[in-house]
């Protein structure tokens, strides 16, 4: 790969980054190490974008305030029209006060017992030993759908459905975003279903659901309807494909990584478990942000109105933050991944996946010794959600 460096006054250019190109979508990595080692902020002529590398200009990025998601030309913004999630300021805020406390530690904990440990308990008890296991089929897709349905107030016998339905539209967030009539008519279908919900009331005022909506009200900038059902599909979108990615990527490091499954006895082992296994390969490999003005970022002059893609993947291998960045290790001190992002656009449901994940590390431990991947099934997919969509494990 070729980068060329720039005076102070110009922009870098990485040459080789594009995430449309089959190299990289199979190995990244060494893109994104080139790119480090030339420097932490790069201009994209391919992606047409800032492309930020290094670990610390993408925590400083992130909560920077010339730094902002809402932007008109913005593939959710674009398709999904107005919401919540992608404004930012009190709106935003707004948002957050209100399904924090549905979120935060002492509420996923409230949820163990009750939500999370049933769901998991019945996944992993219909898993068929010795056999090939598509995971996503049969577990990533399965617990998080549950969980959130549960979450939003949504019934739980709609989960497999809306699953499949929300195929295509998980589809509009990758790169590139899929546009096609498929998208459109899945995304009418999803919102007529939300829409029905709310219109009959039939969503309970203390779920997740009834917290946006209340946070919607309270916005200084009135929504309509359209923004109501656009958020509602974006959260129930971000809560479910992150998960997805992350289980499937959660379990392959279980698989290929030796004594993973045998750390994961205890929940706070489990815990560091996947924590490094998100490190390492993070459910989201980007996030995409917009310059509101001009600033500088690890020595590079950022214009003004430009977008920037901040690369969680890559500051999570950055050697000048992590000793021997590509190798496993749970035990590791350093504590500053960014698999979850940082900033004000944060996950707010990270303390929920990394308890999620974790217990179903937990309690497949408990039932199997080994975790054997299928040859040829785990080629990775994806930037956005990215993860190996085909996974099959033999679990024995």
């Amino acid at each position: 790969m070729t980068v060329q460096q720039a005076t102070p006054c110009e922009r870098p250019v990485a040459d080789r980054f594009d995430y449309h190109d089959p190299l990289f979508q199979a190995d990244p990595w060494q893109v994104y190490q080139a790119m480090r080692e030339a420097g932490p902020v790069h201009f994209s002529e391919a992606a047409n974008c800032y492309v930020v590398v290094g670990h610390d200009a993408v925590k400083e990025g992130l909560s920077h305030d010339a730094v902002v998601a809402d932007f008109p030309l913005r593939t959710s913004r674009r398709t999904f029209g107005r919401n919540l999630l992608d404004l930012d300021g009190a709106a935003h805020r707004a948002f957050r006060k209100h399904i924090a406390p549905l979120l935060g530690a002492r509420a996923v904990r409230s949820y163990l017992p009750t939500a999370i440990v049933p769901i998991v308990e019945e996944t992993v008890a219909a898993l068929e030993p010795g056999v090939a296991t598509p995971v996503v089929e049969q577990i990533s897709a399965v617990v998080p759908y549950r969980l959130m349905c549960g979450l939003m107030g949504l019934p739980a016998s709609d989960a497999r459905w809306l699953y499949e339905q929300m195929r295509p539209i998980a589809r509009t967030l990758d790169y590139p975003p899929d546009t096609s009539a498929d998208v459109q008519q899945a995304k009418a279908v999803v919102e007529a279903y939300l829409r029905g919900l709310v219109s009959q009331d039939a969503i309970p005022r203390d779920t997740m659901t009834g917290r946006i909506l209340d946070a919607m009200r309270d916005s200084p900038d009135p929504f309509d309807v359209a923004d109501v059902l656009a958020t509602l599909l974006l959260v129930l979108l971000a809560g479910t494909e992150t998960s997805i990615a992350g289980i499937t990527n959660t379990l392959h490091g279980l698989a290929v990584q030796p004594g993973a499954l045998e750390q994961c006895r205890t929940k706070d082992d489990a815990v560091r478990v996947v924590r490094e296994v998100l490190r390492l390969h993070p459910p989201v490999h980007s996030v995409l942000r917009f310059a509101e003005r001009d600033f500088s970022l690890g020595g590079t002059h950022i214009q003004r109105r430009y977008p920037l893609l901040f690369s969680l993947a890559s500051a999570n291998r950055d050697a000048t933050v992590f000793g021997h960045p590509d190798a496993f290790d749970p035990d590791r001190r350093e504590r500053s991944s960014l698999a979850f992002a940082t900033g004000p656009h944060a996950c707010p449901g990270m303390n929920l996946a990394e308890t999620e994940f974790a217990e179903i590390c937990v309690h497949l431990a408990r039932r199997f010794t080994s975790l054997t991947v299928v040859p040829g099934s785990d080629t990775e997919h994806g930037h956005s959600f990215r993860h190996a969509p085909d996974l099959s494990l033999v679990l024995s």
